[in-house]
């Protein structure tokens, strides 16, 4: 930390040294106006999993004027003292000022000489003390104007304050930006990790009344801020953006997310979103810092219906009551009625006797319609809850949404609704819910929460269990029948040399207005799975919005995922299954 540890003990005051003078001292007013300081410690650095500066801390300087310190004489040799001998001097210090910045002199004498501030509150006119000039310049001009504020020819310069301010630095720009958020001027976290830690990362800040005067210099030491070491990897999340880059171009899709996680932890290893944004570049986007949705992590703060992936959790539901197992079968006749509605496959076609495996290498809504009704709400929505649907995570990410899940005895809850929501159709989720949801299935039937934050300091954040929602024989089974069914449904996922257990979802786009419906060109297209299948070493989430070469998660998730794991198990160094087997045969 060396340098920016340094910068943890602020000097406060003038930067330029005045000598003492007694004679001086002796004309103090003790009731003079007193400013308000704010120290501000160092906040601290984040980094990778592998020790990578994913965010520090740079030095800049506002430069201030005190116009209790500004000196003149009769300056206008009118043998009279008075305001207008001050603007004279106010103006002398504008000219040196806008020669030293290279600033418009009309700019910089407007800023120098109005010293009148409009208080919001009582409307009143009040007289600066203190006004900053220019703020956040660089260690480069604060060198030449303390030069020339140390001139000895140039006394009238002294009214002039440099002082030091942390400004925060991304030395990867857009990457992880969603992740990491950002600050603002004041070294507030906004979005992110900044957010979500900002009181850890800004370490405690002194807050206390200075004097404004001369020779009153004062120091204090604040805590700095603590580090932050994260579980995400900087070279799979450039992985996890490059691969949702081409992606978007290749299928034409409007947004997406990729995530990666290791499901035995919950550590996120990349959460990757397009489009994106520059932390570093506060200035270009200040002006719609409040609501320009860029800022916005859409895998935690943005929410959608989930489509055919959703069927992992009927199936898991009916595997665990115990009414069903893989070889349960069913006919599947195209179509089926409940609740005053009537649910059709995607493709519109009957397939006839199915078991549970055909169902899901299929992808069938009557399937799915037809698990959950047998099931009853009760036992439905019991498990549906155990996963997590309808609640937030806890991932340690600002702006975490709950999702909305209807149960029986909500206004909004219809009976149709125990139909169409095996099929995820009627339940809106999150990205971060989801693939925490599925990993729970990857990952024996225990949940684990999801998190970002591997140590604070030296300080390790121990992995924590969330839930168990179905057992270990239920997760083996199901993954074993999402083996099986990326053989058929899930093709275009398949990477040569490792078994993946996954599934799609090509999901609606509800409109609400004027009136209820889907919009019938539109959809969200989605594939979840892990890797190795049954003995998972990550799972991948992507999603892509409103992808227009094809509609169906099928063709544009599942080989935009196969595109992501091809690429990660050479970067995490793991072998072919054969390979892998071979190796651990004694």
């Amino acid at each position: 930390m060396g340098l920016f540890a340094a910068c943890a003990l602020v000097v406060v005051g003038r930067l330029v040294y005045l000598p003492f003078d007694q004679n001086v001292q002796t004309k103090l007013d003790l009731t003079a106006p007193r400013q308000r300081e704010v120290l501000q410690p160092a906040r601290g650095n984040i980094y990778d999993r592998k020790g990578e500066l994913l965010v520090t801390n740079t030095v800049l300087y506002d430069l201030a004027i005190e116009y209790g310190y500004v000196t003149y004489g009769d300056e206008d040799t009118d043998k009279d003292l008075d305001e207008q001998d001050e603007l004279v001097v106010l103006r002398r210090i504008a000219q040196d000022l806008s020669a030293l910045l290279g600033e418009p002199y009309p700019d910089v004498e407007n800023l120098v000489t109005n010293r009148l501030y409009l208080d919001p509150d009582t409307q009143q006119e009040i007289k600066l003390l203190r006004k900053t000039l220019y703020p956040l310049l660089s260690a480069e001009k604060r060198d030449m104007l303390q030069a020339a504020i140390s001139a000895a020819d140039k006394p009238y310069l002294t009214a002039l304050v440099l002082s030091p301010r942390h400004r925060r630095i991304y030395p990867h720009g857009e990457v992880a930006a969603h992740v990491l958020g950002l600050t603002n001027y004041d070294q507030i976290g906004f979005y992110g990790l900044e957010e979500s830690y900002n009181r850890t990362l800004a370490g405690y800040t002194i807050a206390f009344d200075q004097p404004l005067l001369p020779w009153d210099l004062q120091y204090a030491k604040v805590d700095a801020g603590a580090d932050l070491h994260l579980t995400l990897d900087l070279g799979v999340q450039l992985t996890a953006e490059e691969v949702l880059k081409d992606s978007l171009a290749k299928y034409g899709a409007s947004s997406g997310s990729a995530v990666v996680m290791a499901p035995a932890t919950g550590g996120i290893l990349a959460m990757a979103s397009l489009p994106t944004f520059n932390p570093n570049d506060l200035e270009s986007l200040a002006s719609d810092f409040n609501t320009n949705p860029v800022w916005r992590n859409p895998v935690v703060a943005e929410q959608f219906e989930p489509g055919s992936i959703f069927k992992i959790f009927t199936m898991a539901a009916a595997l665990e009551s115990g009414e069903y197992t893989r070889n349960s079968s069913y006919n599947d006749t195209g179509s089926f009625e409940y609740g005053g509605i009537v649910v059709r496959n995607w493709d519109g076609r009957a397939w006839g006797v199915q078991d549970m495996t055909g169902l899901m290498e299929h992808s069938l809504n009557v399937g799915a319609a037809t698990l959950s009704t047998s099931m009853g709400a009760q036992r439905f929505y019991d498990q549906l809850l155990s996963f997590g649907m309808g609640s937030q995570t806890g991932v340690d990410l600002a702006g975490e949404l709950t999702g909305h899940l209807k149960r029986p005895g909500d206004a909004d809850w219809h009976e149709s609704d125990l139909a169409t929501n095996a099929f995820g159709q009627g339940v809106a989720v999150t990205q971060v819910q989801l693939i925490t949801a599925v990993a729970s299935v990857a990952n024996g039937g225990v949940t684990m929460r999801p998190h970002l934050v591997a140590r604070v300091q030296n300080d390790p954040v121990a992995p924590q269990i969330a839930g168990r929602p179905i057992s270990a024989a239920t997760a083996q089974e199901l993954a074993q029948m999402l083996l099986e069914s990326i053989d058929v449904e899930g093709s275009k996922a398949q990477v040569a040399g490792y078994e993946v257990a996954g599934k799609t979802g090509t999901a609606q786009i509800p409109i609400q207005l004027p009136n209820y419906h889907y919009d019938p060109n539109k959809t969200i297209a989605t594939f979840v799975g892990w890797v190795p299948a049954l003995q998972p070493q990550f799972l991948a989430f992507v999603r892509l919005n409103e992808p227009s070469t094809e509609q169906w998660g099928s063709q544009t998730a599942a080989p935009a995922f196969a595109a992501l794991v091809e690429r990660l198990v050479v970067q995490l160094q793991m072998p072919p299954d054969a390979r892998r087997m071979a190796l651990a045969r004694p």
